[in-house]
């Protein structure tokens, strides 16, 4: 939750009189940026939904009584992208990066991420995003923070889909594929004129000219209103502290006493250039909420893009509709030409003289569209009294036909993704082949899946940024291992004092100073987040147990050795009793190995019999 009750989390009084006409020219500055963009994004959203024919042909065409037809093939290939993503699911790894973090503790924050993930169905979150990354090249999610519950003071961290991602507009100076460099965004959302009323009764809506200070063009029509939440960044000094335990504290805020306090045990204390994050809601003319600091130092909106083309300082974002368009509209006019011409074939006119009609002229004017026995006519002496004969219908043009298949040669040559990597029938007749041909599909797209990777990868950084600010008091969390299983497990549990042989020396100084010492403290410590793409647990366990039960086969003496892992790998019910009585028969050798590795001590061996007592037996 952001931090809105704190005094020194609030912005200053004068930053506050200028926020508004900052953020005017900040909206306006990066809206040019991404007017065409934008634009473009919803016009390939449009079109994926199946607006593929421009008003002025559809309005000629129901003019002229043609057909209209949209044959769709946009979605086959977009779903052939994002599942590939789907399949692909990358998982966040966290790693230490200094002397005071361990495997462990990695492990520990990559649970509690994992955990946070599951809490909020971040997967299906991040799909969504990834179906308008795919459609539109670009989509957002954001990380935020909310109360577990109505009856608590404890905080959770969450990951929420931006539903319209199209329209979050950024600082258009950066440039990392992330916008982690950005020092602003805007994540406006249009709401309905009374609902606005009635959720912000002290904020009327006014009329502001061009001039006006705080003026946003376009934020209020006749029916609804802009709100927009705004993130930026101001440049600070902080202070940091390094203590003994090798925790690194913001001491920014502190009194100059709890700073010697920290000198006295020996803490390193040194100030860096930093910025601070705050958000803020506003919309024409009015600032909604007023800024608060948020307790991350990255902007908590996850973009994702699709492909980006810079020419200069204009920057070109696409997904894949973009340039099938055409040849999807070309598919679009030949499959309704050829629709025509065979809808004409029983419509073939009659070709007779006058008077061959004019006795049974109702006869003959329905004879196209009611089904007759015989049609009468009248002889005419002066075409020798021949019968009406039917006029050669319209036949199918063989330039239709092929400019069908052109127009889906092309569409799949503009997306990159060819017959095989559809599952259709191709030229290739080899597996080889055929898999060769797939892995050109996939890598022509694979700049989508690399993106979305890249955008979870900076999920998990600012969700490890934020960890030791909202985890920061003594409670019992929930973390999540590979295998999906949770447990729970307490956090900054304080464990007693450490005593250390530093003091000032001063009158009553016995030379010792005590230091409180805490359980999984999750403020100690440097980590970093690597991404693990590919198969899930699911599909990794089932791979082992096949490959175990090959081996068992081959090799029965292995089922010694492994017998426990193998259990392990089944869905058998009490599959843990049995792996556990099959772990207490490993050789001794196994046993201790596996507990050094675990820290725990090895079970004890049943004693063995002594010489005396086997040649009794004997």
């Amino acid at each position: 939750m952001i931090a809105q009750d704190d005094d020194n989390a609030k912005a200053p009084a004068s930053a506050t009189e200028d926020l508004l006409p900052q953020a005017a020219k900040r909206w306006s500055a990066g809206y040019e940026a991404e007017r065409e963009n934008i634009s473009q994004a919803y016009e390939d959203l449009r079109f994926r939904a199946g607006d593929q024919w421009p008003k002025e042909a559809i309005a000629q065409r129901e003019a002229d009584q043609a057909p209209c037809l949209t044959i769709n093939r946009i979605p086959q290939f977009v779903r052939q992208v994002t599942g590939d993503i789907r399949q692909g699911r990358p998982s966040i790894k966290v790693v230490p990066v200094d002397d005071g973090g361990d495997e462990a503790a990695a492990e520990l924050r990559a649970g509690i991420i994992r955990y946070i993930e599951n809490r909020c169905d971040a997967p299906g979150t991040y799909f969504s995003a990834a179906d308008s990354q795919v459609n539109s090249g670009i989509g957002h999610w954001r990380v935020i923070t909310e109360y577990a519950s109505q009856t608590t003071f404890n905080q959770e961290i969450g990951i929420q889909l931006v539903q319209d991602g199209v329209s979050v507009i950024w600082d258009p100076d950066a440039v990392d594929l992330t916008r982690k460099d950005a020092m602003w965004c805007f994540v406006p959302v249009d709401i309905a004129l009374d609902a606005y009323k009635e959720k912000y009764p002290d904020a009327p809506v006014t009329d502001f000219s061009p001039e006006s200070e705080g003026h946003f063009e376009g934020w209020v029509t006749t029916n609804t209103v802009r709100v927009a939440e705004y993130f930026y960044k101001k440049p600070a000094r902080i202070t940091l502290a390094l203590t003994a335990d090798g925790a690194i504290r913001d001491v920014t805020e502190a009194p100059a006493e709890e700073l010697a306090e920290l000198a006295r045990q020996g803490a390193r204390i040194e100030e860096r250039d930093s910025f601070k994050v705050y958000r803020c809601l506003i919309t024409q003319g009015h600032i909604l909420e007023k800024p608060a600091l948020w307790p991350g130092r990255y902007i908590p909106i996850v973009p994702l893009l699709g492909e980006e083309i810079r020419i200069g300082p204009r920057v070109i974002r696409h997904g894949i509709v973009r340039f099938a368009r055409d040849p999807q509209r070309m598919f679009n006019y030949f499959a309704s030409k050829q629709a025509e011409v065979i809808a004409l074939q029983p419509k073939a006119p009659w070709l007779g003289t006058e008077r061959n009609f004019e006795e049974y002229e109702d006869e003959w004017e329905n004879a196209n569209t009611e089904s007759r026995p015989y049609l009468r006519y009248t002889p005419d002496p002066s075409n020798g009294n021949a019968a009406p004969q039917r006029v050669q219908p319209p036949v199918s043009s063989q330039g239709v036909s092929e400019g069908l298949q052109l127009a889906a040669e092309n569409m799949m040559a503009v997306i990159g993704i060819h017959q095989a990597g559809l599952g259709e029938a191709s030229n290739e007749k080899s597996g080889r082949a055929i898999l060769a041909r797939q892995r050109e599909g996939d890598v022509g797209t694979f700049v989508y899946l690399d993106n979305f990777a890249r955008a979870v990868r900076h999920t998990g950084v600012i969700l490890l940024d934020l960890i030791p600010h909202i985890y920061d008091t003594e409670r019992t969390i929930r973390i999540v291992g590979e295998d999906g299983r949770m447990t729970p497990l307490r956090v900054n549990q304080a464990v007693g004092m450490v005593v250390s042989g530093e003091g000032d020396g001063g009158e009553g100084d016995d030379g010792e100073t005590a230091t409180a010492q805490k359980l999984n403290d999750l403020s100690i410590g440097a980590y970093d987040v690597v991404i693990e793409q590919g198969p899930s647990y699911s599909t990794k366990r089932e791979e082992a147990k096949d490959g175990m039960a090959t081996l068992v086969q081959a090799v029965p003496s292995t089922f010694g050795l492994i017998g426990d892992l193998y259990v392990q790998a089944q869905d058998w019910p009490m599959k843990d009793q049995i792996a556990k009585r099959l772990k207490m028969g490993l050789p001794p050798a196994i046993q201790q190995m596996e507990a050094q590795g675990s820290g725990e001590q090895p079970s004890p061996q049943p004693p063995q019999p002594s010489p005396e007592a086997i040649a009794a037996q004997q």
